[in-house]
């Protein structure tokens, strides 16, 4: 009886290293998987705030938007454009040829605060611009990294942060305004704070 209880107990502890092992297996997989997801989302960004009814295409609303924040984008850097299904005001999806076209415009989005709907177009009716809400970019994460980021702002409207943003697919939080900026790679580097 003893013998086959050590037995056990070393097939027990055997089977449990083994776990151990596919459980750090796994948790390296779902972050490999998600950086491959990310980086085929790498020249892709998302416009929000532009009803339907202000637009006849949505590279239009590209152009347009580039142009009114001095940003040089052509047609021809545009590989597609298309509406999200959201509810709501659609948000619209542009994935450019080039990784750097999509970075400069991302980067001058901070120029979008005094950008309307009315200022890219003008001839639309009232009730477009009723509809129309504040323009913004953000980059296209990958859910687990749009996750993260979500629970960074909620961290930054409650005051435990001075800012949270995304660069390059990779999420970035400030805690002081004279701080550095941290890159957060999971739940706990919020957490952890």
């Amino acid at each position: 009886m003893t013998k086959q209880q050590d037995d056990l107990e070393t097939e027990l502890v055997a089977a449990r290293e083994r776990i151990s092992e596919q459980e750090d297996e796994i948790a390296e997989l779902y972050d490999l998987q998600d950086d491959l997801e990310q980086y085929t989302r790498k020249n892709s960004l998302e416009i929000h705030g532009f009803p339907e009814s202000a637009y006849t295409s949505t590279e239009e609303v590209v152009l347009k938007l580039a142009g009114a924040i001095n940003v040089d984008v052509k047609p021809e850097d545009i590989e597609i454009s298309h509406k999200l299904n959201s509810k709501g005001v659609k948000p619209i999806i542009v994935k450019f040829q080039n990784h750097k076209v999509k970075s400069n415009l991302y980067k001058a989005r901070t120029k979008l605060r005094n950008v309307r709907v009315s200022n890219l177009f003008p001839s639309a009716t009232t009730a477009t611009r009723v509809a129309s809400e504040r323009i913004f970019l953000n980059e296209n994460l990958a859910s687990f990294r749009r996750e993260l980021l979500k629970q960074a702002n909620k961290k930054r409207k409650e005051g435990l942060l001075v800012s949270a943003w995304s660069m390059d697919g990779k999420i970035f939080i400030k805690t002081s305004p004279d701080g550095r900026p941290l890159r957060v790679y999971d739940k706990n580097d919020l957490e952890n704070l």
